[in-house]
């Protein structure tokens, strides 16, 4: 053989042994993809409840709920704490028949089509437990009159004026659980320090908040309050007593 045909013969032979190494490592992740059956994993599903107009869920019972998955292994393994959602579905029209009489009871079944996974090549097997019980109220929006929360204490001799304190503006919008509000009635400005103090001041800015952490402030969450300080000394009755 002539040693131009012996060139392109070991040129071929390069080729050859080139894809040979190129196949396998191109198509083995590939391969090992179709051909590793997926694995089963239970993982602990974060119940998030979605936005009601005309409800306000106070307890959930159970708490938390685990959600059977299956896919590749690497998939699963690659899964964040909290990345597993379930969406607890809300029942409507709870509180739509007759007078309004205080929280209710509901159960609500979970189904697969209720939890939120991060990637599509994770299927939901089931849910369990695959039932909750809500503890409801309604939900409503009022306005609620404001009061002053103090701490410490002014001067001797010295305290606040309470009848001509001033709260502007007076009354604040909340929103959230009507028997919460209807037991609390008020929003709360403050805390105010009075240490120290003794003469009137105005306390600018102040946060309000409600008593119940099923009702929110929505508008205003601040207030001024202007408060006036009176001397409780005894007076004298004149002299020679």
């Amino acid at each position: 053989m002539s040693e131009n045909g012996n060139r392109w013969t070991f040129r071929a032979l390069a080729v050859v042994i080139a894809i040979g190494i190129w196949l396998p490592a191109s198509f083995c992740p590939r391969l090992r993809e179709i051909t590793t059956p997926p694995i089963e994993a239970n993982v602990a599903g974060r119940l998030t409840i979605p936005d009601h107009e005309r409800l306000t869920v106070l307890s959930i019972e159970p708490e938390g709920v685990q959600v059977r998955i299956r896919g590749n292994d690497e998939l699963i393994d690659s899964l964040e704490l909290d990345q597993v959602r379930v969406q607890v579905p809300l029942p409507d029209d709870v509180f739509a028949a007759g007078p309004y009489s205080g929280p209710r009871e509901v159960e609500v079944v979970l189904a697969a089509e209720d939890v939120v996974l991060p990637d599509d090549q994770v299927q939901v097997v089931s849910v369990a437990p695959d039932r909750l019980v809500l503890s409801v109220d309604e939900e409503i929006s009022v306005a609620v009159p404001v009061q002053v929360v103090w701490i410490g204490e002014p001067i001797g001799g010295i305290s606040v004026d309470d009848e001509n304190v001033r709260i502007e503006p007076a009354t604040v919008t909340v929103q959230g659980a009507r028997s919460e509000i209807n037991k609390l009635e008020f929003a709360l400005a403050g805390p105010i320090d009075l240490t120290g103090r003794g003469l009137d001041f105005t306390a600018r800015q102040v946060r309000v908040r409600f008593g119940s952490e099923h009702v929110r402030v929505e508008f205003p969450t601040i207030v001024d309050v202007s408060v006036p300080m009176i001397s409780r000394q005894p007076q004298s009755s004149g002299a020679g007593n």
